[in-house]
């Protein structure tokens, strides 16, 4: 699975998850200087506030 792994706004770039993870996740969040995104493999667990967005096919979460 190849998940974008860039954080908000800067270029996209790709990562090769390792084999027992099935998921990319895009988070997103506001704090004082604006709307932060991280990207990643795997879905975490997110804090009351934070939007979560976990998918499964390969680049999923731009």
């Amino acid at each position: 699975l190849n998940c974008h792994n860039q954080m908000s706004a800067q270029p996209p770039t790709t990562t090769r998850c390792s084999r027992w993870e099935t998921n990319c996740y895009k988070k997103r969040w506001r704090d004082h200087r604006g709307y932060k995104t991280e990207r990643g493999c795997g879905c975490p667990t997110v804090k009351k506030g934070i939007q979560l967005h976990c998918c499964t096919s390969d680049n999923c979460n731009n």
